[in-house]
């Protein structure tokens, strides 16, 4: 796990020089104390409202040709009364139309399919940890939750754009053009990729509240506050929790890379896909918006920016008469 840290402070250590630092001397220091609090945040990690182990068995049990057990996932469930309600009450939802009750968990999950199964744990976790954590009192959840269930519906869309037959990175492409993130893959990453923030806002108030002042003084991003005046962004630090919860690198890489997806090395497009919703996703929707520079840097050679524009058009369109059901997992 050190080896962990150390390469993820290394990265940070990257952008820092890039970007600059304000103060003479304070880059040496930000590595040390940004070094020590990965490390006690990898040994006292968020708690989970359910057994950590749950979440690289899920990613396993869905993968072609898994050995994993849809038993093994039940166990696991099963140890958490909150998880087991939210999906017996899913499956039992008006979503599956079924005339009978769903009683026990293995009809549940078979119901809903252990993908769907996969993004309600997810959900819950998040929520949870929203509800439970010691948050600063000017950190918005509400317009967290919003940013990222826009971030994870425009990543879905883009997969579809990116990956498909016709796509830029679809199967015909290149080896190292091509997508390997699939649509429902990218949903989770739009999901987790600011889980940093709060990460960093729960653990270290101080630090939140001098980033959001640097933020608002300066008129930064918010990563540039992060590398700028601490020497570590919210992309890097909630990566290494979700390595340290084992989940796989096609969402660890881009998570931490999706202000910097040029730096990937095994999963740039995937980076690339999570930097465009990221910024697609401070777009308005009202119509299908022309693409900005911050857009078409990012955008796999070949692909059609007008059809990205509509793609996400349509699923934002989508997801507000869906009323973005997720805020209530």
């Amino acid at each position: 796990m050190i080896g962990m840290v150390l390469g993820c402070s290394a990265w940070a250590d990257r952008v820092t020089a890039r970007r600059g630092s304000p103060w003479p001397g304070f880059i040496m220091q930000a590595q040390k104390e940004c070094r020590l609090f990965l490390q006690k945040l990898l040994q006292n990690p968020p708690m989970l409202p359910f057994d950590p182990k749950l979440l690289p068995l899920l990613f396993a049990v869905t993968q072609e040709g898994s050995n994993a057990s849809l038993k093994s996932v039940v166990t696991l469930i099963e140890q958490s009364p909150r998880l087991t309600t939210r999906v017996l009450a899913v499956a039992n939802s008006a979503a599956y139309g079924l005339e009978f009750k769903v009683s026990t968990l293995q009809r549940a999950i078979s119901i809903m399919g252990l993908r769907e199964v996969r993004l309600l744990v997810l959900m819950v976790g998040m929520s949870s940890f929203i509800r439970e954590a010691q948050l600063p009192k000017e950190f918005d959840t509400n317009k967290f939750w919003k940013h990222l269930l826009s971030v994870a519906t425009i990543a879905r869309a883009l997969a579809n754009v990116f990956g498909g037959a016709a796509g830029a990175c679809g199967p015909d492409a290149a080896v190292e053009d091509r997508l390997v993130m699939v649509p429902d893959e990218a949903y989770i990453a739009g999901l987790l990729h600011d889980v940093g923030k709060l990460f960093l806002a729960a653990s270290r108030p101080d630090i939140w509240e001098k980033i959001v002042e640097l933020e608002q003084a300066k008129g930064m991003e918010t990563f540039e506050a992060e590398n700028t005046g601490w020497g570590m962004d919210h992309a890097l630090i909630g990566a290494a929790v979700l390595h340290h919860w084992k989940l796989p690198l096609v969402l660890t890489e881009p998570i931490n890379l999706h202000h910097a997806p040029d730096l990937a090395t095994s999963f740039k497009m995937e980076a690339r896909l999570l930097a465009v919703a990221n910024c697609l996703a401070r777009y308005s929707h009202d119509t299908p918006a022309t693409l900005g520079e911050d857009v078409l840097e990012h955008l796999p050679q070949g692909c059609d920016p007008e059809a990205v524009s509509a793609a996400v058009f349509q699923s934002m369109a989508n997801a507000q008469v869906a009323g973005f059901a997720e805020l209530n997992a």
